[in-house]
């Protein structure tokens, strides 16, 4: 029974939402903020630095038009400023212009070589151009500038990651951890390791992730699947419904609350409610007609069951699961 049910969707429509919502939600303040700052630094002093916050703020809010131009306003003022040339870089990151961040580091080391940060950020691209050898060398230099440099830390984690060494990469990211307990990236590193390991102290770290950035949805629907993976499945109902409050049409939270219903309460009424709702976020979703089509087989209603799957195979004449699911009922 447990191979009918199909895996969950990758994540990433959640966090796009999230990101969307905490940002509609702190968007105005920031920007009033932001910009009577450099209001008044313009007519006062012309303050470099008045620009450089809010072009990180710009550049946070996907404005890099604007971004660009503040921090421009803050080089013509210090050309030498080593906060202006790495938000500058970071811009670069967001346009994916790879030769100019280099040369924007490269800058900034000149500039100050016994700062740590460029050469990060240096580590940082070698890493994304695939050369983790110089990202490691990158990284050695930047210890030896500065002993306490959690974002070298976190870096070093995340290569660990990606050559699947999760016993480097969870060192690494408990000390960055240790080093800034305001840094929640490595926090919510701890928590996936210790989710795909069904450590119990996952639900410790996603607990610390939401309690860091309240308004992080994403951290509370990590929690949540390991919740309904790890045998609380009510816990993670709950969390769904709270997430479906506070985004309310979001496919992929509508499809979880079914799955839990089905899979794990054996609610099928529930499943099949959510399932359609899923459906009317996303109509062409085979996965939710599918565990809906299973649902209303599990109730015995096999007319209805048969209808969703004969729907799913027009589209998707060869689509296993459903000729599989026809079979088992009898058709």
């Amino acid at each position: 029974m447990r191979k009918v049910f199909l895996a969950l969707a990758c994540l990433a429509i959640l966090v796009s939402c999230s990101e969307t919502g905490s940002k509609n939600n702190k968007n105005s303040e920031k920007q009033q903020n932001a910009e009577m700052a450099v209001e008044e630094a313009v007519f006062d002093s012309l303050d470099a630095e008045a620009y450089i916050n809010r072009a990180r703020y710009y550049l946070a809010n996907e404005q890099v038009g604007n971004a660009i131009r503040d921090i421009n306003s803050a080089l013509s003022i210090d050309g030498k400023n080593v906060d202006a040339l790495l938000v500058l870089a970071d811009i670069y990151y967001a346009l994916g212009d790879q030769d100019n961040i280099l040369l924007t580091l490269n800058k900034a080391t000149e500039i100050a070589p016994l700062d740590s940060r460029p050469v990060v950020k240096l580590a940082e691209l070698s890493f994304l151009q695939g050369n983790t050898n110089m990202a490691n060398a990158y990284l050695d230099k930047a210890l030896e500038l500065n002993a306490i440099n959690p974002q070298a830390y976190y870096m070093r984690g995340v290569i660990g990651m990606s050559k699947n060494d999760t016993v480097l990469a969870l060192k690494q990211f408990m000390k960055a951890r240790s080093q800034d307990d305001t840094f929640i990236d490595p926090v919510l590193q701890i928590a996936n390791i210790y989710s795909a390991q069904r450590n119990p102290m996952a639900r410790d770290f996603y607990n610390l992730a939401i309690e860091m950035e309240p308004d992080n949805y994403a951290s509370y629907y990590d929690l949540a699947m390991y919740l309904q993976d790890n045998g609380d499945p009510e816990k993670a109902l709950e969390i769904y419904d709270t997430l479906d409050v506070r985004m309310p049409g979001n496919y992929q939270i509508l499809f979880n609350k079914g799955y839990v219903n089905l899979v794990y309460l054996l609610d099928y009424d529930k499943a099949i409610d959510c399932f359609d709702k899923a459906l009317e976020v996303n109509p062409r979703s085979v996965d939710a007609m599918l565990n809906m089509g299973v649902a209303y087989e599990q109730k015995g209603n096999y007319k209805q069951a048969k209808s969703i799957y004969l729907r799913i195979l027009k589209e998707n004449p060869n689509y296993q699961l459903a000729i599989d699911a026809l079979h088992r009922i009898g058709e």
